[in-house]
């Protein structure tokens, strides 16, 4: 069974990594997108999971495709799983 917990902190580093780049606060997003500050704040710190209607609104008010966030949340989860079994 994957390890959802290691993906879901990677979506919200992904989806922070995004807002980010576009120099947005969560306010902003919220206010783009209805998704409430607070809600932003859990899925950022890793400890939301999503809805696929709440992930559609954030990555449509985010302007990135949601495969392309994603593929980037599965690439910081690989390299978090990698960094692991180094240890």
């Amino acid at each position: 069974m994957p390890d959802t917990s290691r993906f879901l902190r990677a979506l919200g580093v992904a989806l922070r990594e995004r807002r980010e780049e576009l120099q947005l606060t969560q306010e902003a997003v919220s206010l783009r997108t209805g998704v409430p500050q607070r809600r932003i704040w859990e899925l950022e710190a890793g400890v939301g999971n999503p809805t696929a209607r709440t992930l559609m609104r954030l990555v449509s008010g985010l302007d990135a495709p949601c495969s392309v966030v994603i593929a980037r949340a599965e690439q910081l989860a690989a390299e978090e799983l990698a960094t692991e079994r180094e240890a």
